[in-house]
């Protein structure tokens, strides 16, 4: 029987590591840049590394276990992470201490059942009394028992973790890596202390120190599970500071928006005004034009009609959309992308009678036809198609622009993550799409096909 109770053994050992390096490659796995289905299976070789690590520090000669296993562990999963996604290296390192962390407090919150089975179970004279073979299947249903809830704990844990970390493409600074590293480890510290001392007494007594004092694996249990709140809540008041953070950039983006918007408004003035004083001076123009044609003075009435006639174009638009503010923005826009030598096709119109502001029209318009110019711009053949359409109370609003390689799409907000100025940042402008979008009982949709990105805008009209 020795050799199923050495199976028994590695069964438990191999399945606990296998367990972990599934679950730790799920939580990491949006923390990571993945736009295709390659991508996400190397992803999933992260946790091979784990695995495979952990299983050869097993097997070598000088077997390896406990903090120090785990800490290499947790080490080869980080270069794995690291090699594949070299980007926010603080926000990696930070996660791999929370890993270790809740490595640990999993296997001790997964000890108390077993130490418990054990206790009354296992080495109970009615069970050690049972033939071999008896008491070899209840103490591999133990470790059944202890396997599974090793998966529940750390599937648990692992979770909420992932569920309350909202912002998982955020640049992390050192000093945000120094402030959120002191919980974890202290609590690492902890572990350490834990098992120094458990050492020292079984070197001092030979007697784990768990079986002459069962109360000590659960003043463990306790120092992990305050450990664990600890580090949620270190995790939701650092996203509740990115989320102030990312509310004072959109603002500020937003606010440079009105100011440009503000100029539009200004040149909508400015036009108005020149057709005033046209219409003021249009007898005027008449006059003069009907003395010369009675004077016969023919070449100076076609000179003079052909300044009229510059003068009359200089106060239109390119684009007629049916609101001057918005022919006035996507006029701009159109020359700014012909400047960038991408086409531009535009067939935009303003719904007529409908209670929707201008104003709001023309923020989702400046910010997706900026994305879109800034998506076009270097691509092999850049262009860029606006269209809308209403239906019934309906209005769709479709940008489309040619796309040199695809965006990768953040999974908690749907929403873009793009690089500006050699940084992570998030597509602040989309959101002010969609916060005026839903201001209309509307949203947002995005379309990454034929190396084309098309937004899609819905709005409900009153």
């Amino acid at each position: 029987m020795e050799i199923y109770w050495d199976l028994a053994a590695w069964f438990s050992r191999i399945a606990t590591i296998t367990i972990s390096g599934i679950l730790f490659c799920r939580f990491i796995n949006p923390f990571l840049r993945h736009n295709t289905l390659r991508h996400k299976w190397n992803v999933w070789m992260t946790g091979v590394v784990y695995i495979f690590t952990m299983l050869f520090l097993a097997v070598i000669p000088f077997e390896m276990y406990g903090m120090t296993a785990y800490a290499i562990g947790i080490l080869a999963f980080f270069l794995a992470v690291y090699w594949y996604d070299r980007r926010n290296l603080e926000q990696k390192l930070f996660l791999m201490f929370l890993l270790y962390l809740v490595n640990w407090i999993s296997y001790g919150i997964a000890l108390l059942p077993r130490e418990i089975l054990f206790r009354y179970v296992i080495f109970s004279n009615e069970v050690i009394t049972l033939t071999t073979r008896v008491y070899f299947v209840i103490y591999l249903l133990t470790e059944v028992i202890f396997i599974l809830c090793d998966y529940c704990v750390t599937r648990l844990l692992l979770g909420v973790l992932d569920r309350i970390y909202l912002y998982k493409h955020e640049n992390m600074t050192r000093k945000e890596l120094g402030l959120m590293l002191a919980i974890p480890l202290s609590g690492i510290i902890g572990y350490v202390s834990f098992t120094f001392f458990s050492n020292i007494y079984e070197s001092d007594t030979k007697w784990y120190i768990q079986d002459v004092h069962s109360s000590y694996q659960w003043v463990i249990g306790l120092y992990q599970a305050i450990a664990y709140g600890a580090v949620v809540a270190a995790v939701v008041l650092y996203q509740d500071m990115k989320k102030n953070h990312r509310r004072e950039k959109e603002n500020a983006v937003l606010a440079g928006q009105l100011e440009s918007l503000e100029k539009h408004i200004s040149e909508v003035e400015a036009l108005y005004q020149n057709i005033k004083g046209m219409r003021h001076d249009l007898g005027n123009h008449i006059m003069i034009l009907e003395n010369l044609c009675k004077e016969g003075e023919q070449r100076e009435a076609i000179g003079y009609l052909k300044e009229m006639k510059e003068q009359f174009y200089e106060a239109e638009t390119e684009i007629k959309s049916g609101n001057p503010v918005t022919d006035i923005l996507l006029t701009e826009r159109k020359r700014e992308a012909e400047d960038r030598e991408i086409s531009f096709q535009c067939d935009f119109h303003y719904p007529e009678g409908a209670s929707v502001n201008a104003f709001d029209v023309s923020i989702i318009l400046y910010n997706a036809l900026n994305n879109a110019i800034e998506g076009a711009e270097g691509c092999e053949k850049p262009f860029i198609r606006l269209f809308s359409y209403r239906e019934k109370n309906v209005l769709m609003i479709e940008i489309a622009n040619s796309l040199k390689e695809r965006v990768i799409i953040e999974e908690e907000n749907g929403l873009p993550l793009t690089t500006k100025d050699n940084k992570e940042d998030h597509g602040y402008g989309l959101i002010n799409i969609r916060r005026v979008a839903q201001k209309y009982f509307g949203d947002i949709a995005i379309e990454q096909r034929d190396g084309m990105f098309v937004l899609h805008i819905m709005l409900m009209l009153a």
